[in-house]
């Protein structure tokens, strides 16, 4: 009974949503409202654990709020999934299209924006949905299948992906234009990548050749073609920075072979300069030591400052001497003048040095005036006869004079025993006395000492002109007259005065150095290497203050806050001090490295690998810095001796390789010269080829001069070669019928005079008539005959016409000469005309010319210049004529010809014989000419008409 009534009481109270009917649960969720959380926990049990499909289905029909369902997605089954998209979607029950499209952008579930993209009511919807996909293939689904054409538009738009274009060409069959954009996007790849791929292969193609270029073999074209590739490179678009790294470091390398070059060129252009004007050189050196010496002999009183001078001078020109004369052996007679000379300078510079060790004698016996030691030092400096003494010398000679007894006359003494008298004599005495001390000075010295005290006060110069007062002072007391004791007086004042203003600048300097030196000690925002420059900059600043305003307080501060940084700085100081030791040391290795090289060179080293040990040297050498001062010097005087060593090896080496490769510039020459068979001739040159890329580098310019022979020799043994391959294929093959005849009859003919020009154009027609030759291998090899022969015979033609024109020239020559030495006769008083031979070289024009030199020279002008010019401008035009090449010197001559020939033909183009014509006309016309300048200009000439 207890059993029945529980579960009848469990029955009654048991809540609807909890019945065993599914039918009852299902109604029971019409019940529940959402918005109150109780029972919205319940409508997510069902919704998540209800064994009934109604009853999940009916309770999410209750959940009308995406936001509530979103937390259900991860725990529920599809029912939820599709509750969701139906409610976002703008479905039964869905909320307003602002709110869904604020929740879309929160989404970040591909499957739910995918399908939200795919049935969203709204355009707008779906491209927020859209807008937050990144899968690419749900990218590619809506673009294919959406029912949108901008959501489908906009889908396209975002795929980037090889795969995914091609699949939009192949799948997008709904919409052309996804399928033409992205079929356009392949396109435009493809076309990017063939241009990527012409870009990288143009980059490569460079990189190799400026690569290349440092190692191969020296030619004059070698600067040029960095300049072009270099401007290549630059007009390319940036590369990567690998690409670009591995460039840069090819033309720094190619810019180092070209600037050694240029270098080596200038050295030896230096060099041969300097060889030409060694005379000159040398005897501006002895003149410049014979002025010195002159200077030391006319001086009144010699100095300190004078015998340095001299010492310097002599220093100097000795050193530039020895550099000449290291290079270059000097003529004789100026080696014997130079040690005349230097013997002189070492005889005046030894009576100095004697004459400094014997100072303080001199001194103290002047002022003992003791005669005896005066004569024996005077004995002892030796001072020569012809050398001006010094102020010292100087009162030595004269107290030993005035120390020689006169012997007075018999009439004299007795004047003096009649006139004299205790009195007289001792006021005599002191005259005496003070005559004698006014004559020991030199007055010409102490006036120009008193000059130089002025000009340092006026300079500002307060510690030599108190040095110069002081000693004035001690020298001249009591000894001067009025004029220059006032002037010493008033110098003096001017001393104190400027003593006391630079004390007056000098105050707020040493306390504003005082203050920095302090805050530099407290401060902690700065490096240790900013500390120590700048500490090192306030004690030479303070240092240049020297004694002006100074005190003792002032100093100590200072040197105690000098002290304090000096302290802060010491693990810095003692890091540096590792650091110049470590480089000193990896100096000294480096030097011990080239020391044993050059003492145990190969005979057969190669010099590349020399030049580069020699550089890789001189970078090592700079990058260890900085070193010790004193050591370092030492080092570096070393370092210098080895590279010297290691150069001459080098010039050494590369002398034997310029010897080994002149031997076989004769074995090809000699080569190039056989009658053997041309085939076997390109064998032995190849093998040559060969030994000589297998050897290195000779001198720069050496190596130029041996390739340049070397190159041209072998060109025409592969000449030949080509040329004797050329005529028997062309042997080998058969004739066209028309076409052999015409092509075997000219090549029989040979033109031996102009007038066969017209038979050449007799065959040109023939061959237009016959039509060109038919393609195929004979016909091409039948018009290679064919022009390689009509070539010929038009350079045979050429040759007769620059034949007949150098006859003719060389009759113009001959007159131009005529006219040039009737020109100079003409300035000497001697006045001829020229008279213009009877050939058919000179027409009527050439008379008229002819007659208008004769009559310049009746009036000839004191200035030939304008003549000269004229003739050198002629020469420019025949040169542009001819297409001879021109120098630098008439690139503006060229610019003023090129536009005269442009006014002279803009009404009709002249041809090349009249205007030849015409020019030696104007050659002939122009004068009167200077005699030089016609020899100057005349073998240029000869140089255009034989080009």
């Amino acid at each position: 009974m207890t059993g029945l009534l529980s579960r009848l009481t469990g029955r009654l109270f048991t809540p609807r949503w909890q019945h065993a009917n599914p039918a009852i649960r299902s109604a029971a969720t019409d019940q529940l409202d959402p918005e109150i959380p109780d029972q919205r926990k319940i409508l997510e049990t069902l919704i998540l654990e209800d064994d009934a499909l109604e009853v999940r289905h009916a309770a999410l029909t209750r959940m009308q709020s995406p936001e509530r369902l979103l937390p259900l997605l991860d725990r529920a089954d599809g029912l939820v999934r599709e509750r969701l998209i139906e409610l976002l979607s703008g479905g039964q029950d869905a909320p307003s299209l602002l709110s869904r499209e604020q929740l879309v952008e929160r989404l970040d579930d591909s499957e739910l924006l995918s399908a939200v993209a795919s049935r969203g009511d709204n355009q707008q919807l779906r491209l927020t949905a859209l807008s937050r996909l990144e899968d690419e293939e749900a990218l590619i689904h809506q673009a294919c299948h959406n029912t949108i054409a901008a959501v489908r538009h906009a889908a396209a738009a975002r795929i980037t992906s090889q795969a995914g274009l091609e699949r939009l060409v192949r799948d997008a069959k709904r919409d052309r234009h996804v399928q033409r954009q992205a079929r356009d996007t392949l396109a435009q790849r493809r076309a990017d990548a063939q241009q990527a791929d012409a870009l990288a292969a143009s980059r490569d193609n460079l990189l190799r050749q400026m690569e290349k270029l440092p190692r191969q073999a020296w030619e004059d074209s070698v600067p040029s073609r960095y300049r072009s590739l270099l401007r290549e490179w630059e007009r390319l678009p940036a590369a990567d920075y690998e690409i670009q790294q591995r460039f840069e470091e090819a033309r720094q390398q190619a810019h180092k072979v070209i600037s050694d070059h240029e270098a080596r060129e200038e050295a030896i252009r230096a060099h041969e300069r300097l060889s030409a004007n060694l005379n000159t050189h040398l005897e501006e050196i002895l003149s410049a030591v014979d002025q010195a010496r002159e200077d030391l002999y006319s001086r009144d009183c010699v100095n300190d400052h004078d015998f340095a001078s001299l010492q310097a001078q002599r220093r100097l020109q000795g050193e530039r001497w020895s550099e000449l004369t290291d290079q270059f052996s000097a003529p004789a007679e100026l080696l014997e003048r130079q040690q005349r000379l230097q013997q002189q300078l070492q005889d005046a510079l030894d009576a100095w040095h004697r004459h400094q060790l014997c100072q303080g004698e001199l001194d103290a016996a002047l002022v003992d005036n003791d005669i005896d030691q005066l004569r024996r030092l005077e004995s002892e400096v030796a001072w020569p006869a012809g050398l001006p003494q010094t102020a010292s010398l100087s009162a030595v000679r004269q107290a030993i004079s005035a120390a020689q007894p006169e012997e007075p006359t018999e009439a004299a003494q007795e004047q003096d025993a009649l006139d004299g008298s205790p009195a007289q004599d001792a006021e005599s005495a002191d005259a005496s006395r003070a005559a004698d001390g006014k004559a020991s000075l030199d007055l010409d010295a102490l006036d120009a000492e008193l000059a130089r005290l002025e000009a340092d006060l006026d300079a500002g110069k307060l510690k030599p002109a108190s040095r110069l007062h002081r000693s004035l002072r001690d020298r001249t007391e009591g000894q001067l007259d009025n004029a220059r004791q006032t002037r010493l007086r008033q110098l003096g004042a001017r001393v104190a005065e400027l003593r006391d203003w630079q004390n007056f600048v000098a105050a707020p300097k040493r306390e504003q150095l005082l203050e920095a030196i302090t805050t530099l000690s407290e401060r902690d925002d700065i490096s240790d290497e900013q500390r120590d420059r700048q500490h090192q900059q306030l004690i030479q600043q303070w240092r240049e203050l020297g004694d002006a305003a100074a005190s003792r307080d002032a100093s100590q501060a200072f040197r105690t806050a000098s002290d304090a940084i000096k302290l802060r700085l010491r693990d810095y100081r003692e890091s540096r001090k590792q650091l110049r030791e470590h480089n000193l040391a990896m100096r000294e290795a480096l030097c011990e490295q080239l020391e044993s090289l050059n003492g145990h060179a190969m005979d057969d080293a190669d010099p590349d690998s020399l030049r580069q040990i020699r550089d890789r040297a001189r970078e090592e050498w700079r990058r260890h810095t900085p070193v010790p001062a004193g050591p370092g010097r030492q080092l570096s005087h070393r370092f210098g001796e080895a590279l010297t060593a290691l150069q001459g090896l080098i010039d050494s080496r590369a002398g034997q390789i310029a010897a080994a490769k002149q031997a076989l510039v004769d074995a090809v020459e000699a080569l190039a010269n056989e009658d053997s068979p041309a085939r076997a001739r390109a064998e032995q040159a190849k093998a040559l080829q060969s030994r000589w890329r297998e050897m290195g580098r000779a001198p720069k310019g050496e190596e130029q001069r041996l390739w340049a022979a070397f190159r041209a020799a072998c060109d025409r043994i592969f000449a030949a070669r080509d040329q004797d391959r050329e005529d028997r294929d062309s042997r080998e093959q058969a004739r066209l019928d028309q076409w052999q005849a015409l092509i075997e009859r000219l090549d029989s003919w040979e033109p031996e005079t102009l007038e066969d020009a017209a038979l050449l154009d007799d065959v040109l027609k023939e061959a237009d008539t016959l039509g060109p030759l038919p393609r195929g291998k004979r016909g091409d090899g039948m018009r290679r005959r064919w022009t390689g022969i009509l070539k010929r015979r038009e350079q045979r033609l050429d040759e007769l016409h620059a034949l007949q024109l150098r006859e003719e020239w060389q009759q113009w020559r001959d007159l131009l000469e005529q006219h040039a030495v009737a020109d100079a006769s003409a300035r000497n008083g001697d006045v001829q005309d020229v008279e213009l031979p009877n050939t058919s070289a000179f027409d009527d024009n050439s008379r008229q010319a002819n007659a208008a030199r004769n009559q310049m020279r009746q009036a000839l002008p004191s200035n030939c210049s304008a003549a000269n010019e004229r003739l050198a401008e002629l020469r420019v035009h025949l040169a542009i004529l001819f297409e001879a090449p021109l120098g630098s010197e008439d690139e503006s001559r060229r610019l003023t010809v090129q536009v005269a020939r442009i006014n002279q033909q803009l009404g009709e183009r002249m041809e090349r014989e009249e205007e030849l014509d015409e020019v030696l006309d104007a050659l002939l016309a122009n004068g009167p000419l200077d005699w030089d300048a016609w020899q100057t200009e005349l073998p240029r000439f000869d140089a255009l008409f034989n080009h």
